[in-house]
Parts: structure tokens; C-alpha cells; sequence
């Protein structure tokens, strides 16, 4: 029986840990900030990247653009719905795209990068009241390490999907792309209950 659960767990375990132990680095850096080096600033990369700290309290990128104060409960359903709908992209892009087994781990490591951003976002709004940037970009915008994450993780996947419909879909028979494309169909998916394999 427990074989059969890992079997049918939509994350492994070792998923989790990698999940946990970036969430660790994103705050633990955050911490050593707070208490060490929050009136530091110095050059990483001439030009390019410097460490200066800064504190987003508009609670979201956004908000920050338009210097409105998103309420703190307002930014809290966000990343509860974010991560929610994370969960639910990854289970409908590991179905779609099961059959193009060559690949299929990198939506796992989407997921890991996805969710570790996304954990980030809600532990910064509840305990931080904001997120604590301190990496500057030329003079374009400062950031975290979870912007990091979630940047990396939205790139991955823009490839992988990109990837898929090019080196495997159109490369099917006429036929099996088309069994291909209804089986890609969002509303099919939802009426099967959500399933990660065909």
C-alpha cells in the first residue's frame, strides 16, 4: 500500500526537500540581511548587479508599480491561488505531454522552482510585511532570490512547451496529432478528474 501511494503522489519526496531547502537558502539569506547587513551596499558586478537592500511593503510587483498598498489579506489569497494554480498547470502539463517521456522532468523542476517562489512570496508577506529585495539590476529594478526562482521556472517552461508542440507534436502522423490534440483539450482533461497520465 505505502508503494502504491509514492506511486501515485502527484510530487515526490525528494521534490519536497529541494522545495524546502530553496525556500531555506531564500529566507535564510533574508535573515542574515535583517540582522547583519541591511545598511550594506556594494558592487557585485561593475555595472551590473549590486547588493543593496531594500523593502517592497506594496506587497506584490504590481502594487509596487503603481505605489498602491495591497491589504495584507488581499496579497495572502493571491499566493494561496497562485500556488493552487501552479499545482494544477503542472498536473495538466505532465498529462499533455506524458507521451514525450525524453523530457517529462522538467516540468517537475518547474514545479520545485515554481512552488519555492511561491512559498516565498506568502512567508514574506505574513512575517516579513513585504519582501526584502537586495540585488539590484543596472538601475532597472531591485529583487530576491524567489524572483529568481519564479523567473527561471516561467523561462523553463516557455521553452518546454515551445519544445514539445515543435520536436515531438509535429513530427506525429497526421492521426495520432490529432488523438494528440483532443487529448490536449483543458475542458477533456478537467472531465477525466484531473489526471497526470493519459
Amino acid at each position: 500500500m505505502e508503494h502504491k501511494n509514492q506511486k501515485t503522489a502527484f510530487i515526490k519526496r525528494s521534490s519536497i526537500i529541494w522545495i524546502i531547502a530553496l525556500i531555506a537558502l531564500d529566507q535564510g539569506i533574508k535573515l542574515l540581511i535583517a540582522h547583519f547587513m541591511l545598511d550594506m551596499q556594494f558592487t557585485i558586478i561593475p555595472h551590473v548587479f549590486t547588493f543593496r537592500v531594500t523593502q517592497n511593503i506594496h506587497l506584490g510587483w504590481i502594487p509596487s508599480m503603481l505605489d498602491f498598498m495591497m491589504p495584507l489579506y488581499m496579497a495572502i489569497m493571491i499566493s494561496v491561488v497562485a500556488i493552487l494554480f501552479l499545482i494544477m498547470f503542472y498536473r495538466y502539463l505532465k498529462f499533455i505531454t506524458f507521451n514525450w517521456g525524453k523530457y517529462n522532468y522538467i516540468p517537475t523542476v518547474f514545479l520545485i522552482l515554481a512552488l519555492s517562489g511561491g512559498f516565498c512570496k506568502l512567508i514574506d508577506d505574513i512575517f516579513w510585511g513585504g519582501t526584502l529585495d537586495f540585488i539590484q539590476l543596472f538601475d532597472w529594478f531591485i529583487f530576491d532570490l524567489k524572483d529568481v526562482y519564479l523567473t527561471i521556472a516561467g523561462i523553463m517552461i516557455v521553452f518546454y512547451v515551445i519544445a514539445y508542440e515543435v520536436l515531438y507534436l509535429h513530427k506525429l502522423p497526421k492521426e495520432k496529432r490529432k488523438e494528440e490534440r483532443i487529448k490536449q483539450r483543458f475542458w477533456y482533461w478537467i472531465k477525466l478528474g484531473f489526471p497526470m497520465k493519459p
